[in-house]
């Protein structure tokens, strides 16, 4: 890594809204303690500070990074060791690895420049998803083994997804026989459903209701976690400690790709891109990637121009609307909302980078190219490889440039 690069140690949350502090001894720090009932435009992140406390030699990145993300202070906070830390991190984060990265020969001389490809779709559950939601596990596990809380009373989980990120949760939480409840759009059998299926989920499925905005899974899990579910999310503004394992892709990046490098980043609700773009930070140029037919960062990205970081979220309303109709082949990406679109407007004002909207036939173009290197990756996990395609106007790539793409989710079927 490049010198003076730190991870540091958290410790603490602030809100990236309203400022709010909480500190890392804190029981659920799940959301923002200032937020008004029924709020979603608050959004803790979390603080890092101090010396690296180095890495452990581990092929597993919630060991080998463990002493930099927030349950780990947050359970050294209440007294655990780092051997019991170890331990509880071995139980819960058993089968995470730390995913290939490489150049790649194919998409190298197809498009003239040197493409790096991170590969995320023979991760746990099938996508980079699980890792949001592993230290969320984490920080629930611990509390229990502190006796902060009681296993025999444990709250059903809840998330709101379409597919990778319901899979990576219900996986998870059959693992630790943890209840969840699962909301979906209004599908109609399939392999995602039949996998929930499988693991145990309790699936509701939403469709949407006249004259209401916005993504009715996503409603409708918002009305379980306040009746009292527990909000497994991927997205921080429902669950700010979703944003602290995600790093962990963004730290195996860094430890890969030489800098300096372009990193692209497909978007859907945004948490990926923030969080990747944490990870690699000084030497990387962060852009994200969103379809035509659903591009909510980029419409706010160009209404917020040069708006001050700290006044994003308090013109949330002004800026991050819910798109309409979104629609695409990389369905997974179709999000209403880019929940955390604050982040990855800091990320890449920081880097220097910007937001990408690609054509459907680009989505399409790219899945087949992708799939042309072997990986059953699906169109949404090869979105991001469709903002280095030609554009009518011209390259999206220097000659020889470095760039560096995630595979981020396996096809289905």
């Amino acid at each position: 890594m490049p010198d003076g690069f730190t991870r540091g140690t958290v410790t603490g949350y602030r809100c990236a809204t309203c400022g709010a502090e909480l500190p890392i001894d804190t029981l659920y720090p799940f959301k923002c303690p200032q937020a008004p009932a029924g709020d979603s435009h608050h959004v803790l992140h979390p603080v890092a500070a101090g010396p690296d406390p180095g890495l452990i030699d581990d092929p597993n990145p919630f060991v080998r990074y463990g002493r930099s993300l927030a349950w780990w202070a947050f359970a050294q906070a209440h007294g655990m060791t780092d051997q019991q830390c170890f331990a509880l991190t071995r139980e819960v984060a058993d089968g995470f690895f730390v995913t290939p990265c490489g150049p790649n020969a194919l998409l190298s001389d197809e498009l003239g420049a040197e493409v790096w490809v991170k590969t995320e779709v023979d991760q746990l559950g099938g996508s980079h998803k699980a890792r949001h939601l592993v230290t969320i596990l984490l920080h629930l596990r611990a509390a229990e083994e502190l006796g902060l809380t009681d296993r025999a009373q444990r709250i059903p989980l809840a998330i709101a997804s379409c597919g990778n990120a319901a899979i990576a949760a219900s996986t998870l939480a059959k693992a630790s026989d943890w209840p969840i409840q699962v909301y979906v759009p209004q599908i109609d059998g399939g392999p995602v459903i039949e996998t929930l299926t499988a693991l145990d989920a309790a699936i509701n499925k939403c469709g949407r209701v006249e004259g209401e905005a916005g993504d009715p899974a996503v409603l409708r899990f918002r009305e379980a976690v306040a009746r009292g579910a527990i909000p497994f999310s991927v997205q921080g503004p429902e669950n700010g400690l979703c944003l602290d394992g995600g790093r962990t892709i963004g730290w195996e990046l860094r430890e890969a790709l030489p800098a300096p490098a372009r990193v692209l980043v497909q978007v859907g609700g945004g948490a990926f891109a923030a969080c990747m773009g944490w990870g690699l930070r000084e030497g990387y140029e962060l852009d994200t990637v969103q379809t035509e037919g659903g591009a909510p960062l980029e419409r706010a990205w160009r209404l917020a121009g040069s708006t001050d970081a700290d006044e994003l979220g308090r013109r949330w309303g002004e800026f991050m609307t819910p798109w309409d109709d979104p629609h695409s082949l990389a369905d997974g990406i179709l999000d209403d909302e880019t929940y955390d679109w604050q982040a990855d407007v800091e990320v890449m004002r920081a880097s220097g980078g910007h937001p990408i909207v690609v054509t459907e036939d680009a989505v399409e173009r790219a899945w087949e190219l992708a799939k042309r290197t072997g990986v059953n990756v699906s169109p949404t996990g090869s979105a991001g490889l469709a903002g280095l395609l030609p554009t009518a106007s011209g390259p999206s790539v220097a000659p020889g440039e470095r760039v560096g793409i995630v595979f981020s989710g396996v096809f289905r079927g």
